[in-house]
């Protein structure tokens, strides 16, 4: 795996050097979860208006945007690479932050959980990272059970978009 992740940089799609797909089987207006490591939907509204979507849903569960990068204008700025637009907003919810601290003071290396909205081929699409997934190489039920709770609220955070 590079450090771009398993999709990495290929020369194809709307991007100089290119990044690679978002999930296998994806159809408008449904959601699909990458076998591996991602929950991602097709969704009908444009890219500002899903970023505001996905921000709304979020503060309405109790999440807070920590962070917003803006990769499209990062690789423009550091690498003179043009891509559609594509943002990473790291939400966290105090509440389960801090009970996942409580359990374990490393599981806050999983903070914050990662959301996603592209643009690829002229479409929008908002994926999240499964905290599941990601909190599965800890091997601790308990951080697991918090994990599946907070992933229920963000798949239907995206659900709604």
């Amino acid at each position: 795996m590079n450090e771009m992740g398993k999709g990495g940089m290929n020369g194809r799609h709307g991007m100089k050097g290119g990044c690679k797909g978002h999930g296998k089987g994806m159809h408008r207006g449904h959601a699909m979860e990458n076998e591996e490591y991602a929950y991602v939907r097709e969704v009908e509204l444009g890219f500002d208006e899903t970023v505001k979507r996905v921000k709304e849903e979020l503060k309405k569960e109790g999440f807070g945007v920590l962070s917003e990068i803006k990769v499209d204008e990062l690789f423009k700025e550091k690498l003179d690479l043009d891509m559609e637009p594509y943002v990473i907003l790291g939400a966290c919810n105090p509440k389960f932050s801090s009970e996942l601290m409580g359990i374990d003071i490393n599981s806050g290396t999983f903070l914050p959980c990662n959301l996603v909205v592209y643009v690829k081929d002229g479409k929008t699409y908002v994926s999240l990272l499964l905290p599941t997934k990601a909190m599965s190489i800890t091997g601790n039920d308990e951080l697991l059970e918090v994990a599946a709770k907070v992933e229920e609220i963000l798949k239907g955070v995206v659900d709604r978009v």
